[in-house]
């Protein structure tokens, strides 16, 4: 007894502080420590906020010859009126990204759910089986490690754009493609983790109690290595902005969408004499970008479980 009092009398504020706090706690408060961390969140929370409150937020209607209309001119400089200018055809740039905003976010985000569901029934399947399951997957996986991603993707996207000419349903067309050809790097860091977490006593319990492999695969493993997923999952979206901003820069995004990476395609024929019709788009896909990058690292510090305080 004397021993445990003296145990308690040695425990530091910190220590104390700590018991009988969840996990998820604990990782709230490392993350609100994290300086850069909070950054991103704060940019990717604005850029989200643009998205959702766009028609309020900009200052013309969708793809509305602004300039073009009122003074006749195209590729107005930046002016309290137009404040990042116009386009090669007229319409205010602000207004543009602004209602782009939503298209981004919806590749961005949608990509990374299509290819995080398959990194995350993938890894976790291929690290608990073992076996023959293991190696067919992992081959599986390592198939599309090895293909020419944004090849293959070029090669959708005309195909698409070939058989649908109008370009109808192209942004949803670029999100599946990104997400079906970019799980395979996420689900072999799962799987690499799933490994080690099978090793916890546990895990062996439940075996022992007789719970069924898909039981303990997804009752047990899945929430021991969710803050991979976590993590994996916001820098899997700022890979998928990047992409579909290349695509469009290419000329192989959808027509009918405005996405900042169009913006920058349509910019690329005048740098010099409008600089501003490429500087501002670009300027929000590298601050988006950053903030998913940001927030990815400081909840890897936050989540990682052998980071204790």
């Amino acid at each position: 007894m004397a021993d445990v009092m003296k145990e308690k009398l040695l425990e530091t504020p910190e220590k104390r502080r700590t018991d009988g706090v969840s996990q998820w706690s604990i990782a709230w408060r490392r993350f609100k420590k994290n300086k850069a961390a909070l950054a991103g969140l704060i940019i990717v929370g604005v850029i989200i906020f643009i998205a959702i409150f766009s028609p309020i937020i900009a200052r013309y209607p969708l793809n509305y010859l602004a300039s073009f209309n009122e003074e006749g001119k195209i590729r107005v400089p930046p002016s309290s009126k137009y404040w990042f200018g116009t386009d090669y055809i007229g319409r205010d740039v602000f207004s543009q990204i602004v209602y782009g905003a939503g298209n981004v976010l919806y590749v961005g985000f949608g990509a990374a759910a299509i290819a995080m569901s398959l990194a995350i029934v993938i890894g976790i399947t291929s690290g608990y089986l073992d076996g023959l399951v293991d190696n067919i997957l992992m081959r599986i996986t390592e198939i599309f490690l090895v293909i020419p991603f944004l090849l293959i993707l070029l090669v959708f996207l005309r195909v698409a754009m070939t058989i649908a000419p109008s370009g109808v349903g192209g942004l949803t067309t670029v999100t599946l493609i990104i997400g079906l050809f970019s799980w395979a790097p996420n689900a072999r860091i799962i799987r690499g983790e799933v490994l080690r977490v099978k090793q916890n006593e546990y895990i062996e319990a439940a075996v022992a109690l007789g719970a069924s492999k898909w039981r303990i695969m997804f009752r047990h493993v899945l929430p021991n290595v969710l803050h991979v997923i976590i993590v994996l999952t916001t820098l899997q979206i700022a890979t998928a902005i990047l992409v579909e901003a290349g695509v469009s820069f290419l000329g192989f995004g959808d027509p009918n969408s405005v996405t900042w990476g169009q913006q920058l395609q349509g910019a690329s024929e005048a740098v010099k004499e409008a600089w501003w019709e490429g500087i501002f788009p670009g300027m929000f896909i590298t601050l988006l970008v950053l903030g998913f990058n940001l927030l990815g690292n400081g909840l890897r510090d936050a989540l990682d479980p052998r980071l204790r305080e």
